[in-house]
C-alpha cells in the first residue's frame, strides 16, 4: 500500500479557467474516538487490489483534514476503530463528515460542495445496503431453490434500483455515479446467480447439486454483459472472475486437459473475452501466474501476454509485478530490516548471517496460517540438532494484543517480529501478496528459496538441510 501525498491543511484546488479539478478536500469531526488517527484510503485499480491509504491525525477538537488526489469519481472509506464510513467523492469536491465512531448505526452527517453523492449512499446504504450485503444474501442460498433464489436476486436487484430512481434529489446526482450504482447493482446479481449452485451444494452438503431450472444461465446472455466501461466497477471486475471461474469448472477438466491450471485459466480468457475486459483478466490471471507457478511456465505466458494486450496500464501493473518477482528470485540479496521484537529487542534479518533464515510471514486471524503452527512445532523439533537455523516469523496483524496472545497461546517458538498490515514496507519488499508466504534465506544473507514448501510439505526438511549444508538449490 502506497502513502498518498496528502495536502494536508491546504486549500482544495478548483476548476478554473476551463480547468478542471483534481483533488478532493475532506474534513470532518469524529465524536467518541477511541484512537488519534483517521485511516483515509480508496482501491486504485481492481487487479492487484491495490489502495491508496493515508492515516490522518486528530486534533484536539477530534477533527481532521486533508486534500486528496482525484481524478475522478472514487468511493473513499474513512476508518476509525469500530466504524467505517464510505463516500463518494468527485474532482472539486469539498465535504465535510461528522460521525460517532461508538454507534455504527447512526447516520453521518455529510454537507459541502458535490456532498449530494455522499449523502445518498450514506442513506442508501443504511436502508438497503445493510440488509442486501453480500453475506446476507448468501445465507438465503440453503433455504431457496434455483427458481425462487433467481426471484429473490432479481427483486433485491429492482429495490435498489427503485430506490436510486425514486431518490428525492436524482436529478442532481453525477450521471458517472449513477452508472457505477446500476452497473453494480447488475452484476452484483449476476454473481450471486453464477455462485449459487456452487453455494447451495456447499451449504446442505450430502444433498448433491441443486436442480437448476431450464433457461438458468440466460442471463449470461443478456444484452451487453461485457463492457469494457464497466472495468472501474468492482462488482463488475468480481463478475468478471466468477464467470471465468465458472466456464473453467464447465470447460476444463484438470485431469485430463496436461495444461496448468493458471495456462487454462489464461488461454479460456484470451478466448472467450475481448478488450479491456480481456486484459483486465489476463493481467488477473498472469500475476497470479507469476507469483504461484513454475517461473518458466509464467514468463511464457509473459511473452504471450506482451503481444496480445493492448491496455498500457495493465501491461505496466504486470511490468512492475514481475520486476517485484524477479527481486525476489534466489540468488537475489534477501531485503534486510530492522524490527522489535516480542521481547522488546531490536532485531536485524542481518544479525543471523551465517546462519540459515525460514521466514515465515504469517498473521493471527489466517486460518492456513495456524494450520501450520503444529507442523512447524513438528518441523523445529527435527531440526533440534541444527543450531544455525533460525524460525523467523513476521506477523502482519494490525492488532499486536491478537499477535502476541496467538504466539503465546500456541506455544510459537521462534523470532517474532509484528508490522501493521500486509502494506508495511518490509512485507512489500518481499513482494507479500498474502498469508502465509515463506522464504529461505542463505548464510550469505541471499534468498536461497523464493517458495520454499510449507512446514506441512514432507519435502521441506530436505530443503532446509540443504541450504544448511551449502547445496545448490533445485
Amino acid at each position: 500500500m502506497r502513502k498518498l501525498l496528502l495536502l494536508l491543511m491546504a486549500p482544495a484546488l478548483w476548476a478554473c479557467g476551463g480547468q478542471v479539478s483534481e483533488t478532493a478536500r475532506i474534513t470532518g469531526l469524529v465524536e467518541n474516538p477511541t484512537g488519534e488517527e483517521v485511516e483515509v484510503f480508496y482501491y486504485k485499480e481492481f487487479v492487484t487490489n491495490s489502495l491508496e491509504s493515508v492515516t490522518l491525525s486528530l486534533d484536539e477538537n477530534n477533527a481532521f483534514e486533508g486534500t486528496l488526489p482525484m481524478t475522478e469519481g472514487q468511493f473513499v472509506y474513512l476508518r476509525v476503530p469500530g466504524r467505517t464510513v464510505q463516500l463518494y467523492l468527485l474532482p472539486g469536491a469539498d465535504v465535510r463528515v461528522a460521525f460517532d465512531a461508538a454507534d455504527p448505526n447512526a447516520l453521518p452527517e455529510v454537507s459541502g460542495e458535490q456532498s449530494l453523492e455522499s449523502r445518498f449512499f450514506l442513506e442508501y446504504h443504511q436502508q438497503l445496503g445493510s440488509r442486501y450485503g453480500r453475506m446476507m444474501v448468501l445465507e438465503r442460498v440453503a433455504d431457496l431453490d434455483a427458481a425462487a433464489f433467481v426471484d429473490f436476486v432479481r427483486g433485491v436487484e429492482q429495490e435498489k434500483l427503485a430506490f436510486l430512481n425514486d431518490y428525492e434529489e436524482r436529478a442532481g446526482l453525477d450521471p458517472d455515479f449513477v452508472q457505477t450504482l446500476t452497473t453494480g447493482f447488475r452484476y452484483e446479481t449476476y454473481q450471486f446467480l453464477l455462485e449459487y449452485p456452487r453455494y447451495h451444494a456447499y451449504l446442505t452438503q450430502g444433498e448433491g447439486d441443486p436442480e437448476l431450472p431450464e433457461g438458468y444461465y440466460d442471463f449470461l446472455e443478456e444484452a451487453g454483459p461485457f463492457l469494457d466501461d464497466h472495468v472501474r466497477a468492482r462488482p463488475y471486475v468480481s463478475f468478471l472472475g466468477a464467470y471465468l471461474n465458472h466456464s473453467m469448472e464447465e470447460g476444463v477438466d484438470p485431469e485430463t486437459d496436461g495444461r496448468s491450471y493458471h495456462q487454462a485459466q489464461y488461454d479460456l480468457a484470451a478466448g472467450m473475452f475481448g478488450g479491456r475486459s480481456r486484459d483486465f483478466l489476463l493481467s488477473q490471471t498472469l500475476i497470479s501466474a507469476l507469483n504461484f507457478s513454475p517461473m518458466e511456465e509464467a514468463e511464457a505466458m509473459l511473452e504471450d501476454y506482451r503481444q496480445l494486450v493492448a491496455s498500457a496500464d495493465y501491461r505496466e501493473l504486470v511490468e512492475e509485478e514481475y520486476q517485484g518477482i524477479m527481486g525476489t528470485m534466489p540468488g537475489n540479496p534477501a531485503p534486510d530490516f530492522t524490527l522489535t521484537d516480542i521481547n522488546g529487542q531490536e532485531v536485524s534479518l542481518s544479525d543471523f548471517r551465517g546462519k540459515v533464515v525460514y521466514l515465515d510471514f504469517w498473521a493471527s486471524w489466517c486460518g492456513p496460517c495456524m494450520r501450520e503452527v503444529p507442523h512447524a512445532k513438528e518441523l523445529k523439533a527435527r531440526m533440534q540438532g541444527e543450531e544455525d537455523l533460525v524460525f523467523l516469523y513476521v506477523s502482519i496483524d494490525t492488532d499486536e494484543a491478537a499477535w502476541r496472545r496467538t504466539v503465546e497461546e500456541r506455544e510459537i517458538q521462534g523470532v517474532h517480529l509484528n508490522v501493521p498490515g500486509g502494506s508495511h514496507a518490509v512485507p512489500a519488499s518481499y513482494n507479500l501478496k498474502g498469508v502465509p508466504t515463506f522464504y529461505v534465506i542463505g548464510r550469505d544473507g541471499m534468498i536461497y528459496d523464493n517458495r520454499p514448501p510449507r512446514p506441512s510439505n514432507p519435502k521441506v526438511d530436505e530443503v532446509l538441510l540443504a541450504a544448511l549444508h551449502g547445496e545448490d538449490p533445485a
